[in-house]
């Protein structure tokens, strides 16, 4: 396989485990792209050298061997600017801080040492013919389809790239390489398990279904005294109360010190003028739904063309009237497509932007090529721009205007107030006088928010700097200001017995309903195999009898129930051969006891359409669990230390 290939195998087929933990994070399609970007920067330029400069501290080791500092920060960099000249200068701070990039970053040179220790513990070596053959099919080295030397130093000095460098990188990715195609050419499918895969997961079926709740079994459950004492012995830290303080404080809005000040329309109009772009301009907006195949950028042309045209096909079935969601459940590699999002312009790279607001709403995009693949767009809804008249908004400026004045105002109060307070005037009084809220507050731990209170972090980190009596500086909030004293502190402690004792109750009793629920679904699920009809079994227990409705195996939930986390990807196994569950299945303190009702064959005329993209892309999933297993058994076994500070940075 050449190495422009590799790319795109990478690209296609290798999930990074950073990705995947801020994939968990986000729903965004959008991020996922930009999360996309770092490998294609990671492959196609490397990492930089791995040797140690001299008085440079590691950043991490990996079975003894070191990532620098420098090469993480010139990486880090790297993908920094690909990242601006992919936006176009609308990448701002706030998104590059959301991707936590440092932390992918390193993730990414962790892994990668990872895999080139196991290629060398394997024995496998790239030669210099195979490097220079791979190095030449590279497009970007060519001229009129021949490599070219000048073309390709001309390509390395435009990346800050010496040849020596970039052929050591470019020898390392076919090492790895070479370790994928071990890990990977041995897999292989059927088309009779595409088929049945197929059949299974587009069938749509009926389940009937109990459900037996936790709480139904309260009234059977008897706690004995000792058991409540045993659980408070043997738990008692769990019930440990967190250090409390309680403060009395006044608050200063400054709304209401900016009520007190004159207004005069003019003053409303101008405000209204200075900000009718910024702030009460809505600019048009697009909610999408989407479909991605993904292509390494710069990739061999023939692989990128095989997707391409796939992707056309794709768009031929959503111009035809085949339901676009079924269409990204189907084939999209990025399975958040399917929820549809309102994008405004400045928010996608300028490929997907172009496409995006060129469409009417309903309508389906071309094909959109991008450095992380082919996009397939639909419009779900369209909002179009409007700016909000001054009628609309007058009493949201008034409102502002009030908190933008009174906030010097409440300021000048609160430094008044608080040399009175030092003099030994009561807050209360303070508070009477202008006409402002006093208030004590409940016990509150440092992480606990007060509801009262709108800017909680910092009015809890200044209570818990108070000593007993003292007075606070003002505390700024969005809102207000705040002047507190600190009445009482109450350092952490393990409550007593009796205090506790009645939440520990409530736990066992739950807990034991909840055995007791299980045990009456076992029982529930041995009658229902033995003798086959759920109907029956429901009315002889009285217990009600539910249908879940028409739904596709795969779905990700099930009706009426909800996602079950013990239920295996394919769904529940039932059938008209197994129409009983072989076991309960539970969540949140319910217990459920499933059996088949009917079934919808899958349209198995469709499969014959599409199945050699369905036998690709099943060979693909298999050929990623594969590599998947294999990286986590590399990871499990590694030895990796990794200093804190480097990803505190920013």
């Amino acid at each position: 396989m050449p190495i422009i290939d590799f790319l795109g195998f990478l690209k296609r087929e290798v999930r990074w485990p950073m990705l995947d933990f801020l994939r968990q994070r986000t729903r965004s399609w959008v991020i996922k792209f930009l999360l996309g970007i770092i490998v294609f920067v990671f492959v196609l330029w490397g990492v930089g050298s791995y040797m140690r400069e001299p008085g440079v501290e590691a950043v991490a080791h990996i079975n003894g061997e070191e990532v620098s500092q420098s090469q993480f920060e010139a990486q880090y960099q790297k993908i920094i600017d690909v990242y601006r000249e992919l936006f176009k200068g609308s990448l701002t701070p706030e998104m590059i801080k959301s991707l936590n990039l440092r932390s992918t970053v390193l993730g990414e040179l962790i892994q990668r040492k990872l895999l080139l220790q196991e290629a060398r513990r394997l024995g496998l070596e790239v030669s210099d013919n195979d490097l220079m053959d791979a190095i030449s099919q590279v497009p970007d080295f060519q001229v009129n389809g021949r490599f070219a030397k000048e073309r390709y130093l001309q390509a390395l000095r435009s990346k800050r790239l010496t040849p020596g460098q970039f052929e050591l990188e470019q020898k390392e990715l076919l090492t790895i390489q070479k370790l994928y195609d071990m890990i990977q050419v041995p897999v292989y499918i059927t088309e009779a398990e595409v088929r049945d895969r197929y059949r299974l997961e587009q069938e749509n079926v009926n389940f009937y279904f109990l459900r037996l709740s936790a709480s139904d079994f309260l009234t059977q459950v008897k706690i004995k005294e000792e058991e409540i004492k045993n659980a408070y012995e043997r738990n008692r830290e769990a019930y440990r109360e967190p250090a409390k303080v309680q403060v009395e404080y006044v608050s200063y809005p400054f709304e209401y010190f900016g009520s007190k000040l004159g207004m005069t329309e003019k003053e409303i109009e101008e405000y209204y003028q200075s900000r009718v772009k910024s702030r009460f301009h809505e600019p048009k907006s697009v909610r999408i739904r989407h479909i991605l195949l993904r292509a390494a950028a710069g990739g061999d042309p023939k692989e990128r063309e095989k997707i391409r045209v796939q992707a056309e096909k794709i768009l031929q079935q959503a111009r035809a009237g085949k339901d676009f969601s079924e269409l990204v459940r189907e084939f999209s590699e990025d399975p958040q497509g399917v929820d549809a999002q309102w994008m405004t312009q400045g928010q996608m790279p300028p490929p997907l932007e172009k496409a995006a607001f060129g469409l009417k709403k309903g309508e389906v995009s071309n094909v959109v090529e991008t450095p992380l693949g082919y996009f397939i767009l639909k419009a779900e809804d369209i909002k179009e721009e409007k700016t909000k008249a001054l009628k609309e908004v007058r009493e949201e400026i008034v409102r502002s205007l009030k908190t933008e004045r009174g906030r010097s105002e409440a300021a000048k109060a609160i430094d008044a107030d608080r040399e009175k307070a030092f003099s030994g005037v009561d807050f209360s009084l303070l508070a009477k006088e202008r006409g402002i809220p006093f208030k004590v507050t409940p016990w509150f731990s440092r992480a606990e928010p007060l509801s009262e209170v709108d800017s909680a972090e910092e009015f809890n980190k200044a209570a818990y700097s108070l000593a007993q009596k003292e007075i606070s500086p003002a505390v700024e909030g969005p809102k207000a200001y705040y002047l507190m004293r600190l009445k009482q502190r109450r350092e952490s402690f393990v409550p007593s017995f009796e205090s506790v004792r009645g939440a520990i109750e409530s736990r066992l009793k739950e807990a034991k309903a909840f055995e007791l629920a299980n045990q009456k679904g076992t029982s529930l699920l041995g009658e229902l195999r033995k003798e086959g009809d759920i109907r029956k079994l429901a009315a002889q227990h009285n217990v009600p009898l539910m249908e879940t409705g028409w739904f596709t195996r795969s779905a990700p939930e099930i009706p009426k129930v909800g996602a079950l986390q013990e239920v295996k990807p394919g769904g529940l196994p039932l059938s008209s051969l197994q129409p009983a569950a072989d076991r309960i299945y539970t969540q949140k303190g319910t217990v459920y006891i499933f059996a088949f009702k009917e079934s919808k064959g899958a349209d198995m005329e469709r499969f014959e359409k599409e199945k050699q993209q369905l036998m690709e892309k099943t060979l693909a999933e298999k050929r990623q669990k594969a590599l998947e297993r294999y990286l986590e058994l590399l990871k499990a076994k590694a030895r990796i230390q990794v200093q804190p500070a480097v990803l505190e940075q920013s």
